[in-house]
């Protein structure tokens, strides 16, 4: 449990600075575009945290409701999902995708949502990036993020266009946190625990970070 947590709590902060606005670079238009995203995000989240009815306890799953309807245009759970189950995910079959995404999406929208005040944002600054992305439809964007409590982050997120919208499929933490291989590597050694049954690891997925809750 203690083990997807910390993942979990790595994404958390991701995702919380994901949300916080940045300044537009003068860069490349699927630079802009990606950046757009992002601040629409930003305005969503600051209007559900003023909203003091769902920050109460009673209000969780409402909560995450509104939260899941913020970040689902922009990350894609179903992409970083099929990215942790690696070679698994051939041996798997589709009922057994789909469950692995709706479970792992809900788990990190559950984390996020119970944390969303508690981490504390004192400052941040967009890094200029080194030059533009070879691929239009690519771009990464890095944040430095200064907590309350002193401590100093470096993001990287990785943007990707689909049709016509941007969407995170990874980010890496202070340059060695590979949040999705992190997870991926979280997967396999619960493959091995669980002799490559999938649908064991998906259940075990699912108790060990929301415990004490019955699986649907």
């Amino acid at each position: 449990m203690a083990t997807i947590a910390k993942r979990s709590g790595h994404w958390l902060l991701a995702l919380t600075m994901l949300l916080v606005p940045v300044a537009q670079a003068d860069e490349s238009k699927g630079w802009n575009e990606a950046s757009a995203v992002i601040e629409g995000a930003t305005r969503d989240v600051i209007q559900l945290m003023e909203d003091k009815t769902l920050l109460e306890e009673s209000a969780e799953d409402l909560l995450i409701a509104e939260v899941d309807k913020v970040l689902s245009p922009v990350v894609d759970f179903s992409y970083i999902a099929k990215g942790v189950m690696g070679k698994y995910y051939r041996k798997a079959n589709d009922a057994e995708r789909e469950r692995f995404a709706e479970v792992f999406k809900t788990t990190l929208l559950k984390t996020y949502a119970k944390a969303l005040v508690g981490f504390k944002i004192e400052k941040y600054a967009l890094v200029p990036p080194r030059g533009e992305s070879p691929h239009e439809d690519k771009q990464i964007v890095s944040v430095d993020v200064f907590a309350a409590d002193g401590s100093k982050y470096t993001l990287i997120y990785y943007m990707r266009k689909q049709e016509q919208s941007w969407m995170l499929v990874n980010a890496v933490l202070d340059g060695s946190i590979n949040i999705r291989l992190s997870f991926k590597n979280q997967f396999a050694e619960m493959m091995q625990e669980h002799r490559g049954d999938v649908s064991k690891v998906i259940a075990s997925w699912k108790d060990k970070v929301d415990p004490g809750k019955e699986s649907a």
